[in-house]
């Protein structure tokens, strides 16, 4: 295996989320994942296109994640990919937490 995405369907249950992904209903790309040998290769933008593919598919208008905002290679990777930053929310690590962008794609 190279690597998988992860979808949840429903309403975000992040206020701040909710607040910011305004386009209903929308789905939420939760893991993209590519073993490190596969970077660079194209996996990540086959994988995320399809689960793009597979939102439209269950009807989503929009399809939403959420990523640190100091993590440069995601964000260039997902704005590259159609993901505009909509808002920001708190994640929690261990016992801080962290500013993420909250960055969405219309479908």
């Amino acid at each position: 295996m190279a690597g998988y995405t992860m979808l949840v369907a429903g309403e975000p249950a992040d206020a701040d989320v909710a607040a910011a992904v305004t386009s209903r209903p929308t789905i939420e790309l939760s893991k993209v994942y590519v073993r490190e040998e596969f970077h660079g290769a194209g996996v990540a933008s086959a994988l995320v296109e399809a689960s793009v593919h597979a939102a439209r598919g269950r009807g989503a208008v929009s399809v939403w994640l959420g990523v640190n905002q100091f993590n440069a290679r995601a964000n260039g990777f997902y704005e590259k990919s159609g993901f505009v930053i909509v808002g920001t929310k708190k994640f929690l690590v261990g016992d801080t937490y962290e500013d993420d962008f909250v960055r969405a794609v219309e479908l």
